[in-house]
């Protein structure tokens, strides 16, 4: 995410002189994806003689490169303009941008910002402030200047920005370019600017960020060149025909544009690949060379999740990392039978809201501002828009940052606390779905529009709080759900409360949160495993929120724990298994626990109609337990519940339940259990 300190800005185009008259493409940019890979580049050009160049190629020396005038008799206490924030103190450069040679990695460019608050009048500073530049363009008949540009928060602004010439020294400025802010955006625009009406003199230029008004946006200028040429020669690189594109060596093809396809690769190999210019003349070196790997379209990592065996209360934790390589943000949920007896589990404390009250929640009182209850379409505002929640409710709990405004002396930190729930012999757990954009990140990383929410739990009743978890973020604009084992925090207590915490970052600007569907629930005394979010959105590559953590808890719900389960992660047509499992060793080849080499085979066929044959291996007599679940974690139907004799065995089943009906199409899981095993695995039924 953007931040007013270091800025990464997406598209552009750029222009480089080489000594050569052929100008190459350069700096080749590759997207991959599922079997594919997209490349784009930037076409070179030359009008003449180079006899002003600066790319800013060092961050700390990027305010020393040109002369910045800002205009201080606007207001009383200026900030903002080139390389300064919004508070007037000193910023070093912008980020992102393309580097000053083909291959390199400096990103640097200057970097101007919007005003902030004038002391002296309690308004928003006025800002006009110019970069500028000295060319010489005596001898010449024409003149250009080329540069880079883009915005952050382009929406905000209240003013354009010029690119202005002097032949005064500076006494007097005439504009040869208007930027539009809305127009320009935060794409990098490439900018050739004809200025020979010019040529023949000693010349100023200047980039005027200029706003009135003060808040506005932030402006970024990159590799700037002067040009000195001849009138009526222009673009003098060559005759340009096309682009040639290469492949590890070998042309794959020709482009018309400054973008080309590969498609039909094969997932998890490398490519590397260079463009050229093919002109009338011959063809021009190769750009630099850039290489990507295709990857699945949904990625998942690891393959499999291991914990030592648990003690009696002991709790482990462990991340499982879900990548998006698609080009459309893409839904997941993450299902297995014990989250789904939690989540089928009984009700302590339950707030849907959707009777418009927060129910089992209250305000805590004297912090200024209050969680509401609303829904979508009267609770969105200007820079946040409310989703539906994801269960098709209207009413949800909520606070508005954003429609709260920007008040430093005012600062919003409203919390809601539960009713109490009573601490019993089994687990208790938190479920909840959230609505969290954080695009800046929490208070901590001190972004412009950064905020928190936390979750917390006090067992005194409220006098005091412990944090559970102030890592989440949802990503923009999506709900997700969440699901926090309480017992490591209440094993010792009566009862608790949980807390829903929002903090501005001491009365910054931000998004805001909103919270649905809470419960607190009673697991029972085989209740382990959490995971969290099950369920949420991934954002395409390479946008926000694009590879999400995801936390697996488990928890010792008796000395020397050891257990097993298979996650099923869903994504469309993208269905992932992940076996789990607790002081047994488990893997992708061989997802269930196999002690003494009892085994549960994966149903065939599958997905299946009307039929399906479900193989189970025992190593000694045993009693069984073979079952059918559906998705919410009721039994649906008892296959096998018996003393059998060691063997191999093979049974049946044709889609009905215990009373004999017809069970409606979809996903369900079958659990085999003996004293020694345990094993889950999932079976799809059509019809």
């Amino acid at each position: 995410m953007k931040s007013l300190k270091h800025l990464f800005i997406g598209l552009t185009i750029f222009s480089i002189l080489f000594a050569q008259d052929l100008c190459p493409p350069t700096f080749v940019e590759s997207y991959f994806y599922d079997q594919k890979i997209d490349l784009s580049w930037v076409q070179t050009s030359s009008y003449g003689d180079v006899l002003f160049e600066e790319c800013f190629a060092s961050c700390s020396t990027a305010s020393e490169q040109m002369t910045v005038i800002n205009d201080t008799s606007l207001c009383g206490a200026c900030s903002g303009g080139w390389f300064r924030y919004s508070d007037g103190t000193a910023a070093d450069c912008g980020e992102g941008m393309y580097p000053c040679d083909d291959g390199g990695d400096d990103d640097f460019s200057a970097y101007a910002g919007y005003s902030g608050t004038d002391s002296t009048t309690g308004q928003y500073a006025p800002v006009d402030s110019r970069l500028t530049g000295s060319v010489d363009l005596t001898g010449y008949t024409a003149a250009y200047i080329e540069f880079i540009e883009a915005y952050t928060y382009p929406t905000d602004a209240t003013a354009n920005n010029y690119l202005e010439v002097s032949v005064d020294g500076g006494m007097s400025w005439d504009s040869v370019y208007v930027s539009f802010p809305d127009s320009v955006g935060e794409d990098y625009w490439f900018n050739t600017v004809d200025i020979s009406e010019y040529a023949g003199s000693e010349i100023m230029f200047a980039f005027r960020y200029y706003c009135v008004l003060g808040y506005g946006e932030s402006w970024f200028i990159d590799d700037i060149k002067v040009y000195g040429g001849n009138e009526g020669e222009g673009d003098i690189c060559g005759e340009f025909f096309h682009w040639n594109i290469y492949m590890d060596g070998v042309q794959i093809g020709t482009s018309d544009y400054t973008d080309f396809s590969v498609e039909d690769l094969e997932n998890d190999v490398e490519y590397c690949f260079e463009v050229t210019a093919v002109y009338g003349e011959g063809e021009s070196t190769p750009s630099a060379e850039v290489c990507a790997t295709p990857l699945g379209p949904f990625q998942v990592g690891p393959a499999a999740i291991n914990f030592d065996a648990l003690a009696a209360g002991e709790y482990q934790e462990q991340i499982l990392n879900i990548e998006n390589f698609d080009t459309l943000d893409a839904d997941f949920s993450i299902s297995s039978i014990e989250l789904a007896n939690i989540e089928a589990a009984q009700n302590l404390v339950l707030s849907t809201f959707e009777d418009g009250t927060l129910g089992d929640f209250t305000n805590v009182p004297d912090l200024n501002e209050e969680w509401s209850v609303g829904d979508s379409a009267t609770h969105s505002s200007t820079y946040l828009p409310f989703p539906s929640p994801p269960d098709g409710s209207q009413n949800f709990a909520l606070y508005n940052d954003d429609a709260a405004g920007d008040d430093p002396f005012n600062p919003a930190t409203p919390m809601l606390y539960s009713n109490p729930a009573f601490s019993g012999s089994a687990p208790s757990f938190l479920v909840f779905d959230l609505y969290f954009p954080n695009p800046d990140g929490p208070c901590e990383n001190e972004a412009t529009y950064a905020d928190d929410f936390k979750v917390l739990i006090s067992i005194d009743d409220g006098e005091s709080w412990t944090l559970i978890d102030s890592t989440m973020a949802t990503g923009v604009w999506y709900w997700a759900s969440y699901m926090y084992n309480l017992e490591p925090y209440v094993s010792e207590a009566s009862s608790f409360r949980v807390g829903f915490q929002y903090d501005d970052c001491n009365g910054n600007w931000g998004y805001g949160v909103a919270i649905d569907r809470m419960a607190i629930k009673m697991g029972d005394s085989f209740t382990w495993l959490t995971v969290s979010p099950f369920s949420g959105n991934v954002s395409a590559f390479d946008g926000y929120n694009d590879s999400l953590g995801v936390k697996v808890g488990a928890y010792g719900v008796y000395d020397d724990f050891q257990m097993e389960d298979e996650l099923l992660i869903e994504s469309g047509e993208n269905m992932i298994e992940i076996p789990v499992g607790v002081g047994v060793e488990v893997s992708v080849d061989d997802p269930g626990v196999t002690p003494l080499e009892f085994a549960l085979r994966q149903n065939y066929p599958n997905p299946f109609n009307p039929e399906t044959n479900i193989q189970f291996d025992l190593a000694e007599n045993s009693h069984v337990s073979l079952s059918i679940f559906n998705l919410v974690g009721q039994r649906v139907a008892t296959l096998v519940d018996q003393t059998m004799d060691a063997g191999v065995y093979n049974v049946k089943w044709r889609g009905l339940n215990d009373r004999g009906s017809s069970l409606p199409t979809g996903m369900y899981f079958y659990e085999m259990k003996t004293s020694e095993y345990h094993s889950v695995k999932k079976l799809v039924l059509v019809k």
